[in-house]
């Protein structure tokens, strides 16, 4: 009756073949590399695209050309949907908010539905690995948390900060919960890759001088609740996530797994990225730290010079701020436990500084 409830079978055999959604996006392309890299077994891996002739998806595909097979799909297509999960005993589903629903929350939440049936209707598929958040609307409510009420430019509606991108993935995880299939559901944190682009030191040029500086500029503390800490971690590290629940599915079903390597606060993050990335160590050993400064700015000047990341991490500090039943649903000894190598933001960076196509990205290059 257990494994009923969380929608198991007394089968133990293990997960072989995986379909994963999202396959070209940052989440999805770093479960793809976690199972590729899972010494354990040797999956074979169906990755989706809306057209696996472009170019981010043919390079999914050069990463193993033996064990992965592009599979276009169309959320919106039930039949694509069910087409793409025939034959596999796991699948991996992160939907778009930005893309392929276009901002659209009611979008979101049927495209999440769509896979979700999908895998309950397929009798091959043993275990559902969902990223989802939590919702914004009940935390709210149930908080008092007063989140700021923004409209969408895209679809002129009002509705809390933050809770278009999550509460459609809630609401979808709250629908597999009535299915009977077996799920893990993942919460990931801001990403440590878009921390550091939006905390990324900017070039400025005295109109006296003529002199160059590095700064970065951070939010007055009193305008973030007293320097509120954050959660985040490298969304590298989800695919391991992935692939250690995928080799031990039984354990997990029905768990929630909130993920975070780091509280931080934009203020300790800064400092990170200036100690790590903008020190040199010459063949001596001797160390040379470049000038970058520390600029406070209001909160509504550094949304504004930042762009959409920034935005919604500003958003998100309101929220991530209460210490209780915000940030208990993300815990680093339980992200730990789950993948021991997932690294904290300090030590991702250091063993990216001298990664090439990092360092461009950052204008390091």
């Amino acid at each position: 009756k257990a494994f009923d409830q969380v929608g198991l079978t007394t089968d133990p055999s293990p997960i072989l073949i995986v379909t994963v959604f999202g396959a070209t996006g940052m989440q999805g392309k770093s479960v793809v590399k976690g199972l590729l890299n899972d010494n354990r077994k040797r999956y074979q891996i169906r990755a989706i695209s809306r057209d696996i002739s472009q170019r981010k998806a043919l390079d999914i595909k050069a990463l193993d050309p033996e064990r992965i097979t592009l599979v276009e799909a169309n959320f919106d297509d039930t039949e694509s949907c069910s087409n793409a999960v025939g034959g596999a005993d796991g699948v991996f589903l992160v939907t778009d908010f930005h893309g392929g629903a276009a901002m659209d929350p009611v979008v979101e939440e049927r495209h999440a539905r769509n896979v979700i049936d999908a895998c309950e209707s397929c009798s091959s598929v043993k275990h559902l690995v969902f990223s989802t958040l939590e919702s914004i609307d009940q935390m709210n409510t149930k908080l008092k948390m007063n989140l700021p009420v923004v409209t969408c430019p895209k679809t002129g509606r009002s509705s809390l900060a933050m809770s278009a991108q999550f509460d459609a993935k809630a609401r979808a995880a709250a629908y597999a919960r009535t299915k009977k299939v077996s799920v893990t559901y993942v919460l990931m944190p801001c990403y440590a890759e878009h921390v550091v682009n939006v905390l990324r030191p900017e070039l400025v040029v005295d109109g006296a001088t003529g002199n160059e500086s590095l700064v970065i500029s951070v939010p007055n503390n009193d305008e973030l609740e007293g320097e509120a800490r954050f959660m985040c971690m490298s969304v590298e590290d989800l695919g391991p996530a992935v692939a250690n629940i995928f080799d031990s599915y039984q354990v997990y079903a029905g768990h929630e797994i909130g993920l975070a390597t780091n509280y931080i606060s934009v203020s300790e993050a800064a400092e990170i990225i200036k100690e790590v990335l903008y020190s040199e160590q010459d063949m001596g050993g001797n160390t040379t730290t470049r000038t970058v400064t520390t600029k406070k700015v209001t909160k509504k000047e550094w949304l504004e010079s930042r762009g959409t990341f920034a935005k919604d991490l500003g958003n998100m500090f309101s929220y991530y701020s209460k210490p209780n039943a915000v940030q208990k649903r993300r815990s680093v000894a339980k992200t730990l436990q789950l993948v021991p190598d997932a690294r904290p933001l300090k030590l991702w960076l250091e063993q990216n500084r001298d990664n090439v196509a990092f360092r461009s990205i950052l204008g390091l290059e």
